[in-house]
């Protein structure tokens, strides 16, 4: 069994959370797991509810709100307003999510890319869910758990457009705000693309405008710098029947997208093509790991099989 956190083996001696002392430490900033008493039929309902509501973020998986709280024992509880962590549990319509997000977003942080913290919890009802640490709120005590929040805007409403015009832009689109607005532009711009061709070679077709954010480098500092990557999936084994390889446009197209196109992105966002090259070659390096990965994931077989021919596909694209 290997930690539920950060990937790595368990020791014998590793107790019933499956997660190592250190990765709740540094996950949590507490000794123990927190504990969670609800079950998959209150989880279930309270996802429902709050759709309906519209208190739950739109997209293929259903999110809640956590607070860490600690009076007697620590413990995560449910709330219906942004706090510190965020909570993805198993869904009816979708096999498998938690795991597939958690599988997408290691290979991302084994890539290189920068990712908000991430890690599987296993369930009263031995499923797993996925959890998230939210990197805009900045703990001030570790005693009382007070947070300090970071502005944080993502590229949605940086571009002036409403949550249902999130799939409308292109890629080019998101290169300028960070030309405009980061403080680090050609070092986010290098980011932007290294998750844009990652996200290609693992089958992420929903990296729309609420999937690229600004953050502030300190509380009041009104410096803004590309944020951590969140929300990545292999959605086009989720969704098979969605032909298009990107939620928004890659030199004018979101399908048969090929190697001249991300060199064609890079050149008209001043991106250097020798940078440009070195990140594809970087990603298609890496197509053993990401096929090892994939085999040694918590994915159902069938999953596994789609994600490895996919993943396979896309690299021969990137090194033709």
């Amino acid at each position: 069994m290997k930690c539920l956190c950060c990937g790595k083996p368990l020791n014998e001696n590793t107790n019933a959370s499956f997660w190592h002392d250190a990765c709740v430490k540094k996950f949590f900033f507490t000794k123990k797991l927190p504990s969670m008493d609800l079950s998959d039929e209150i989880l279930e309902r309270y996802v429902n509810e709050n759709v309906k509501k519209g208190i739950s973020v739109a997209g293929v998986q259903k999110k809640i709100s956590l607070q860490l709280t600690h009076d007697n024992n620590l413990r995560l509880t449910l709330v219906n307003y942004p706090t510190g962590y965020i909570l993805k549990p198993q869904v009816s319509e979708y096999s498998s999510l938690p795991e597939a997000e958690y599988l997408v977003m290691r290979m991302a942080f084994e890539t290189g890319i920068k990712t908000v913290p991430f890690a599987l919890l296993m369930m009263k009802d031995n499923s797993y869910a996925f959890i998230t640490r939210r990197v805009d709120r900045i703990l001030i005590s570790k005693k009382s758990l007070k947070t300090h929040m970071l502005a944080m805007e993502d590229f949605c409403q940086l571009s002036g457009r409403l949550t249902a015009d999130k799939y409308h832009g292109s890629y080019e689109q998101c290169a300028k705000i960070i030309s405009r607005y980061s403080i680090n532009s050609g070092l986010d711009l290098s980011e932007l693309f290294f998750r844009i061709v990652f996200s290609y070679a693992v089958g992420n077709s929903d990296m729309h405008l609420k999937n690229f954010s600004l953050i502030e480098t300190a509380p009041g500092s009104r410096q803004y710098v590309l944020s951590s990557a969140y929300d990545l999936l292999p959605v086009n084994i989720i969704l098979p029947e969605d032909e298009d390889q990107f939620a928004l446009t890659l030199n004018g197209k979101k399908r048969n997208i090929r190697r001249k196109d991300f060199l064609t992105f890079a050149e008209n966002s001043q991106i250097p093509i020798k940078s440009a090259e070195k990140i594809i070659n970087q990603v298609v390096s890496l197509k053993d790991t990401y096929l090892s990965m994939c085999r040694d994931s918590y994915l159902p077989d069938n999953m596994k099989s789609e994600l490895e021919q996919l993943i396979t596909a896309r690299i021969s694209v990137l090194n033709s």
